[in-house]
């Protein structure tokens, strides 16, 4: 769990969900009102956000434990 753990805070963002929330609101915001470059902006962040909540479920997690195990056999 330590390895885990470790890991975990190296890949932990610095920003706070809320943070991202407030940056994700304004770019739909932004959008709606017909900024393609915000809309751009607002689509790369929401996959990053959905690709980083996915990577942290429990299957993705038990896997990322027995590559490490793996690697150190």
């Amino acid at each position: 769990m330590k390895t885990i753990d470790f890991f975990d805070r190296l890949t932990t963002p610095r920003m706070t969900d809320a943070k991202i929330e407030i940056i994700e609101q304004k770019l739909l915001n932004l959008a709606n009102d017909g900024d393609q470059e915000a809309a751009r902006h607002y689509t790369d962040l929401s996959r990053a956000r959905l690709r980083w909540e996915r990577t942290r479920s429990p299957e993705h997690r038990q896997d990322f434990i027995d590559e490490a195990q793996d690697a150190q056999v």
